[in-house]
């Protein structure tokens, strides 16, 4: 147009040479769009800049509240890292190196046995094979629990862990071998050569990971296995127990028992736990039902006599353990626990928050300050935010160290059961950060939103003094926080210590403190009862003669935890006046039994050594068998009928009741017969000492390994070891618990300690005034007692809430406790009385000793 152009033609010739109109308008916007972005961000990195600068400057001015904030911060996140971890395990993770986990599941049957209506995972061979037969199955792989076998043999024989597996038991997982190969299913099948899987861990700790480890051949339990591969690290199949060797199921199982294939159909013989993996598509619930038909078609005559509980169900749940009806005790306290370490940090971030609140009142005149000479409300705030974040980073490294440790500790000591990954976890590491930068906002949301908030003339003039404890409702309300936290820890302390004693006191019957039980294996599995007794009572005579704190020994044919029963019948009685599946239980031993075990003879005689085969048949009963065939009669003399027997058996002693190995089972009828009398073989021997256990159990252990070529191997435990894994879901409630606790009522005492003498530095005019105009020193010194126990108190009664409310929860969790046990709350009540007011008495004291003069001077 400039040049003389039409307004059309130029128009025209414009739109010509730029193109496009609206691509070159999105183009500007675009650019313009940009700019704007790369403004803000700047102005953002500005800012952050500026308040990281604050923020170090602020930790410089007060390096000691610094070293708080960091020490709180990573002691609570440190807590939750390493709790994290554990839950991570145990219920989140499926097992390492499974294909598609979500489709795999566990098979249980529910229904009555011994007279309990239970969950349980055991499984007869011959029920695999009809689970193998349902359509909905893709696959079902079998397993053993991890059992220990003797490797090697002679004076280097030595105990590993090994699991017997079926052949499609890996297929089912999916699981791919590290070296060599797995079980294929010729392999599995009797008359094979016997084949071995070593566990990666076993591989390098054994062998150094030699890459040619394929082909060597072991020694385990009397047989020959060559190995033919190595699983993966960390492969511990469908549970997380460390697992040395994996063993073909079948031909294992039919080599141990002496070449007895019995196993095999038997209906009886329940040694395997079941996987399968669903088809894509297929109903779960269909499956089910059929294995269920299964079941009770398999079972008839068993259904019908009585014997088997026609009601039982079969059903499948979640791979992982813990989510499933078997989840023991350890990972449901677990689960508490987790939620425990989630309060000590909310009592930290709480702990913080208070620090850094106190810090921002001495800040206001600073604060207000910048505010009038124009800095933006915007970049104190994010001043403050990066300062708490900062301070949570800083925690957070320490927090590392304490998931590291702390949580090698707990896994360690509490579940060694558990292979464990090594080193800190990725997924620990990603939630300690996520911890550290939610700890960090929480806990500095509130000082960074009062630190905006100012009355610039008020705040000017005063300088951040005049604000009271009756004016700080935050801070009062978090401090409340912290002792309601701390009382709900505090009890679930008491009640986990408490079970644990009660666990630890409990009266089994046998005296556990003083015995050790050994079990031998010989090198033929087949060996003849006579044989195997002959070689029991050697043993017993060289215990005898070279163990001198060995003061009595006797020898049973079900040791410790294990249970048989069989027919027994009453002269002129149909049936037995005792519940289904109550037993009653029999033992097999030989002389001295009860006087080794600590079963205290009530009535008649014990077993003696005259009672040998031949002789006349006799029987000792205990107080519950007594009770249920005789209560209106003398059981001594009465006749029993063992088995199909036509003689009778006179009872001629009675006993206390004894456990048979469970903590919280109710007494079984049990009677107990000479074992040279029921040609049973003798399974486990008792060695009582006078002295301490341990060390009775390593100087019985060469021994017996020794003492005979028969022998193959010899374990010897404690019988506090035996009971010990029983007692550990409520060793662990009560050490976390208690550590947790007392963590939090640490925290909290300092929180209300730093919340009074920070009251008391902001009233110091006004104490002073009181001081000067007659207040005594005892009544400035209860005031502020005062104000610390009645947030003590509110506190108090808010956490016991809480705890009433709770209890029903944690009830299934404890051993003979209460939930709301008395003793355990009044306990708790006393320590936070206690602990506030001690943590209420220095700045109670330090009240006492204004100088009046010197407090009004004070601009």
């Amino acid at each position: 147009v400039a040049e003389g152009w039409d307004s059309t033609d130029a128009r025209r010739e414009a739109e010509r040479r730029f193109g496009d109109l609206s691509r070159q308008r999105r183009r500007i916007v675009a650019t313009d769009r940009k700019g704007r972005m790369m403004r803000a961000a700047a102005q953002w990195w500005e800012t952050a800049w500026s308040g990281g600068a604050q923020a170090l400057r602020g930790i410089r001015r007060s390096p000691g509240l610094a070293v708080g904030v960091i020490l709180t911060l990573g002691l609570g996140i440190g807590v939750n890292a390493a709790m994290f971890g554990v839950v991570d395990r145990l219920l989140l993770r499926p097992p390492d190196h499974i294909a598609h986990p979500d489709q795999v599941r566990r098979i249980f049957r529910e229904g009555q046995w011994l007279g309990r209506y239970t969950t349980t995972a055991a499984m007869t061979y011959a029920d695999i094979e009809d689970l193998r037969t349902i359509p909905q199955f893709a696959s079902v792989g079998a397993f053993s629990g991890t059992r220990r076998l003797t490797l090697g043999t002679g004076e280097h024989a030595r105990q590993v862990t090994a699991i017997l597996a079926t052949p499609d038991f890996f297929t089912t997982l999916g699981v791919r071998p590290r070296l060599g190969r797995l079980f294929v299913k010729d392999d599995d099948a009797i008359g094979a050569a016997p084949t071995v899987v070593l566990s990666a861990e076993f591989w390098q700790r054994s062998f150094g990971a030699d890459p040619d480890v394929v082909g060597h051949t072991l020694e385990i339990a009397g047989n020959s296995y060559t190995v033919i591969g190595v699983a993966p690290r960390g492969f511990t199949g469908a549970d997380l127990s460390p697992v040395d060797l994996w063993l073909p199921a079948v031909l294992s199982r039919y080599l141990m028992l002496g070449r007895n294939d019995q196993f095999v159909t038997s209906r009886g013989s329940y040694w395997l736990r079941a996987v399968a993996r669903v088809e894509d598509g297929a109903s779960v619930e269909a499956g089910e039902a059929r294995a269920t038909v299964l079941d009770h078609n398999a079972r008839a005559d068993a259904i019908q006599q009585g014997i088997y509980d026609g009601h039982t169900r079969v059903f499948t749940a979640p791979l992982i353990a813990a989510r499933g009806p078997a989840a023991n005790d350890t990972s449901k306290v677990a689960r508490w626990l987790a939620g425990v370490s989630l309060a000590v940090l909310l009592i930290a971030c709480a702990n913080v928050a208070n620090l850094l609140l106190a810090q921002g009142i001495r800040r206001k005149r600073e604060v207000a300050v910048r505010l009038a000479l124009g800095v933006a409300r915007s970049r104190l705030l994010v001043g403050t935010a990066v300062e708490s974040l900062l301070l949570a980073g800083l925690g957070g490294l320490g927090a590392l160290a304490v998931a590291r440790w702390g949580g090698r500790f707990i896994q360690q000591l509490l579940m060694p059961d558990v292979l464990w990954p090594a080193g800190l976890d990725p997924r620990v590491v990603a939630i300690t950060a996520a911890l550290a930068v939610g700890a960090g906002l929480l806990a500095g949301l509130g000082p960074a939103i009062q630190s905006t908030r100012a009355d610039l003339s008020r705040d000017l003039l005063e300088g951040g003094r005049g604000s009271s404890l009756r004016r700080s409702g935050v801070r009062r309300a978090l401090t409340i926080t912290q002792t309601a936290l701390s009382a709900v820890l505090l009890v679930g302390a008491g009640l986990f210590v408490r079970s644990l004693h009660r666990a630890t006191t409990v009266d089994l019957g046998l005296d556990t403190d003083r015995l050790v039980l050994a079990t031998l294996e010989f090198q033929n599995p087949a060996l003849d009862p006579q044989e195997q007794n002959r070689l029991y009572e050697e043993a017993m005579e060289r215990v005898k003669s070279l163990v001198p704190t060995a003061s009595s020994v006797a020898a049973t044919d079900n040791p410790f935890q294990s249970q048989s029963m069989t027919q027994l019948r009453l002269p002129g009685v149909d049936s037995l006046p005792i519940p289904r599946g109550r037993g009653p239980l029999y033992y097999s031993v030989t002389a001295g039994y009860f006087q080794t075990v600590g079963l205290r003879i009530l009535r008649g005689r014990a077993i003696q050594r005259t009672d040998v085969a031949g002789a006349p048949q006799v029987a000792v009963v205990n107080s519950t068998m007594a009770r249920a065939l005789w209560p209106e009669s003398d059981p001594l003399g009465q006749c029993l009928y063992f088995r199909d027997q036509n003689d009778c058996t006179t009872v001629v002693g009675l006993v206390q009741d004894a456990s048979t190995g469970d903590l919280e089972e109710e007494p079984f009828p049990v009677y107990y017969l000479p074992l040279a009398q029921t040609g049973f073989a003798a399974e486990g021997l008792y060695v009582r000492t006078s002295g301490d256990a341990g060390t009775l159990a390593g100087a019985v252990a060469p021994i017996l390994r020794s003492f005979s070529p028969a022998v193959r191997y010899a374990e010897v435990q404690t019988l506090d070891e035996l009971v010990a894994p029983q007692r550990r879901s409520w060793m662990l409630g009560a050490s976390l618990f208690t550590a947790f606790g007392l963590l939090a009522l640490l925290v909290a005492a300092t929180g209300l300690y730093s919340l009074l003498a920070f009251d008391l530095a902001q009233r110091t005019r006004e104490v002073g005034i009181r001081s000067a105009l007659g207040a005594s020193r005892g009544r400035l010194l209860w005031e502020t007692v005062r104000q610390g126990a009645g947030l003590v108190a509110v506190g108090m009664v808010v956490g016991l809430g809480i705890c009433l409310v709770v209890a029903p929860y944690v009830q299934p969790l404890l051993f003979h406790v209460p939930g709301r046990d008395p003793l355990v709350l009044a306990s708790v009540i006393g320590v936070l009385l206690t602990v506030g007011g001690l943590a209420s008495l220095p700045p109670g004291i330090r009240s006492t000793r204004v100088d009046p003069a010197e407090a009004l001077r004070i601009e």
